[in-house]
């Protein structure tokens, strides 16, 4: 039958042999084998695979259970193993709809009550749930050309990654498969197994810290270690605990959470959970483990030098260059549709269309690719091509693509509900473009607003953050049930908007950077001169090829949303060393700062610039999204022109002569709050508030905060009272996503209290 195997395989040199043996568990364990040297076969070492002829050859003659091919990279192949429910009617169910589904190369697995789903496509990582099982890479299938199903290897990509998606649903999944299983034998146990396996010799190497006779780097060699554990245990705390007690886990990096994280999660070809108790605890601890003032900027990282960002990313309009891809492509039309044609105002319209359409169907580290974009320019230089030049192109994709026309939202909003109800009854997905957008900035962060205002300034505050795919809106509901707002899935609200300096520096103060909104927006300013009048503007039309690129990704975009399922843009190796660096270096200007504004732009100025590159990378593949080290060099640099020329008029005192009082009261309650979760737990115990295995899990008690503060005269004289000024302080610094609140039941269960207390969200908000 292993004649049957489609010949598309046989091309691919990476075949092995396999074998059931007993390794460790309660039944027999498929073991791959190279068929050149009779020793172990690894999913990362090509050296251990081989042709289709010679490993065929020797499963003939060799006495191996079967033949086996290694997914990886480099092939268009996915497998989707659906494994013997053992009687489960609802996995068996839900197996039904994945063979109806994709009507694919389908054959049966070696034991017979299995079967092999054989599709072109690529998923981030391995998953399995429910008796399903998705690989793509670092893994190998065993193939038995006992067919179930002859029909071509087809194209599943979109759907293959739906699937995946739908996969991590759910509780379960976050406790099985991220690692959290129950530690069933002891570390000795697990020692001892691995020692006595056919790779002992390699392990016992590793546990001695000799790793220079197995690999070029000691990094390698971690993952190795790493993975030869999760192979006998399947706790994560466990396996971190061994590898941490030998000499390998003893180095600086080797301490890193994400490093550490990295490889654990490798290992089991499993996402983590959303961001947890534990998550943000790990987070805030490895800030505070790991802060580096690195003002030179001449760090060496993985052995390679970098060059100061300070030399490297100098303001100028050069920065303001069309990128390359579609951006760049919706950037010169715009340009040359416009009757005064400006560089900066086109590519704030390309920027904020293309993440009206994208803002949902991608992600990057986890966040939607939804823009905040602000152009600042003179009157009379030509503002309105924003919205004429989308208008014009929109107009054309619409023919093609009808639904695309959702993409453009209202330039108008009335009400944090009338937002809320546009993006549950029309699009999820969507840019509004506002003209002199900053008299509506300053209407949402007036003191003295209304409630509807504020009301609608935390929504826009929030929404920045909810694009990413499994994020959700909350609903709101009010005694007028007609006011009743839905749930809404992963919205992505971009707002596009353009003002004149004038009158955006007028109005803006510290306090308005203080609260969050200013900080969201990335901010393009044009200072030259009114350009001349273009003859030719008229006579712009899209070209056919521009249409049909903006049409496609259209289109690909509604289908996405309408499956709620977002592809994870990634960045190679370069670009992210750069993005590292970058994001040290907001760290080192957060640290340094005198003034809370400071600390307040260079907050999400990482943020910021990883969305942004992303978005040039979907369009220039919005199949497979990379960011290289050209686009993220492009991003930074526009962020940092951005965030310096803000802390530039701050300093001359252009603006921001005057500081509210609710702005020194965050300054003062973020000051409290970075003394606690940094202190030692003798500073903090005289107060009296709370256990000490709160502190030690960086839980932050609200009765900490009201004996820091209560007595602060910013507070006292608050007409409100000094109780409601620090809860609305508090309740502003998490609609801001800073802080968290924590559940009362989590804390009643763990620590035995029911007292109001929060965790930090954003270490560096807190200078840490």
């Amino acid at each position: 039958m292993i004649d049957n195997i489609p010949a598309i395989f046989k091309g691919y040199a990476q075949w092995i042999v396999w074998t059931l043996e007993i390794a460790g568990g309660d039944k027999p364990t498929k073991v791959p084998y190279c068929p050149q040297t009779g020793k172990h076969a690894s999913v990362t070492d090509p050296s251990t695979w081989t042709t289709f002829e010679t490993a065929l050859s020797v499963f003939k003659w060799g006495g191996y259970s079967g033949v086996g091919f290694v997914l990886t990279e480099n092939d268009p192949f996915s497998c989707i193993d659906l494994d013997d429910t053992k009687g489960n009617n609802i996995s068996t169910n839900r197996q039904m709809e994945v063979y109806r589904n994709f009507i694919t190369y389908t054959e049966r697995s070696p034991s017979g009550t299995g079967a092999h789903l054989w599709v072109l496509g690529s998923v981030p990582s391995g998953r399995k749930r429910s008796s399903i099982e998705i690989y793509s890479n670092l893994r190998f299938m065993t193939m038995t050309g006992d067919v179930i199903r002859d029909e071509p290897i087809k194209d599943y990509d979109i759907e293959l990654n739906y699937l995946w998606g739908q996969m991590s649903k759910g509780g379960i999944a976050q406790i099985v498969y991220a690692g959290l299983s129950d530690q069933k034998e002891t570390d000795d146990d697990v020692i001892v197994k691995a020692l006595n396996a056919n790779n002992g010799q390699k392990f016992k190497t590793l546990l001695n810290g000799d790793w220079t006779t197995l690999y070029q780097s000691q990094s390698e060699a971690d993952f190795a270690f790493i993975d030869i554990l999760a192979f006998y245990t399947q706790n994560r705390k466990q396996i971190e605990r061994i590898f941490h007690l030998y000499m390998l886990g003893q180095r600086k990096k080797a301490k890193r959470i994400d490093y550490l994280n990295w490889m654990i999660n490798k290992s089991f070809d499993r996402m983590l959970p959303p961001v947890d108790i534990e998550g943000l605890q790990n987070k805030l601890q490895e800030a505070i483990e790991t802060r580096v003032k690195d003002s030179e900027f001449t760090k060496k990282l993985n052995g390679k030098k970098v060059e100061s960002l300070d030399e490297t990313f100098v303001p100028d309009r050069e920065i303001y260059s069309a990128p390359p891809g579609l951006v760049g492509d919706i950037a010169r039309f715009i340009y040359d549709q416009a009757p005064r044609p400006v560089p900066e105002i086109a590519l704030v319209g390309a920027i904020g269309l293309i993440s009206g359409i994208v803002g949902r169907a991608y992600n990057i580290a986890g966040l939607g690719l939804n823009q905040y974009i602000l152009l600042l320019g003179n009157t009379g230089v030509g503002k309105e091509a924003i919205a004429s030049g989308v208008s014009k192109l929109m107009q054309s994709v619409i023919k093609t693509v009808p639904a695309a026309g959702d993409f453009i939202g209202p330039g108008e909003i009335a009400s944090s509900g009338a937002l809320i109800k546009y993006m549950a009854n029309t699009a999820k997905s969507f840019v509004s473009i506002f003209g002199e957008v900053g008299l509506f900035i300053q209407e949402l962060s007036s003191n003295n607003n209304n409630p509807v205002k504020v009301g609608l300034k935390k929504l826009i505050l929030d929404l920045y953050n909810k694009s990413g795919e499994g994020q959700v809106l909350r609903p709101s509901i009010y005694s007028d049930r007609e006011k009743n707002t839905l749930a809404v899935q992963s919205p992505a609200f971009t707002i596009c908007g353009e003002s004149t300096p004038e009158e955006f520096y007028k109005m803006l103060d510290e306090g308005m950077i203080n609260n969050g909104l200013l900080p969201r927006f990335t901010i393009v300013e044009y200072y030259g001169k009114r350009p001349e009048l273009s003859k030719t503007h008229m006579h712009v039309h899209p070209s056919f090829d521009l249409i049909d690129k903006l049409a496609t990704l259209c289109g690909h975009c509604i289908m996405l949303n309408s499956q709620n399922k977002a592809i994870q843009c990634k960045m190679d190796d370069e670009s992210q060393q750069l993005f590292d660096t970058f994001d040290r270096y907001c760290d080192d200007s957060i640290n340094s700062a005198e003034r809370e504004v400071k600390r307040n732009l260079w907050n999400r100025g990482h943020v910021k610039s990883l969305k942004l590159a992303a978005i040039i990378a979907v369009g220039i593949n919005p199949y497979d999204p990379t960011i290289t080290l050209e686009i993220a060099k492009w991003s930074i640099k526009i962020v940092k022109a951005d965030i310096g020329n803000l802390l530039t008029r701050f300093e001359s005192g252009q603006i921001g002569q005057e500081v509210n009082d609710e702005s020194t009261q965050q300054v003062l309650t973020i000051k409290a709050i970075h003394k606690y979760v940094t202190s030692p737990w003798e500073a903090v115990e005289r107060y009296k508030t709370g256990a000490k295995t709160l502190h030690d899990n960086k839980i932050i008690p609200y009765s900490y905060l009201q004996k820091q503060l209560y007595q602060k005269k910013e507070f006292k004289k608050d007409r409100r009272g000094p109780n409601d000024a620090i809860k609305k302080v508090l309740k502003t610094l998490c609609d801001t996503g800073d802080i968290q609140e924590v559940g009362r039941g989590q804390l009643q269960r763990d620590h035995g209290t029911g007292a109001l207390c929060y965790m930090v969200a954003i270490p560096g908000t807190f200078g840490i």
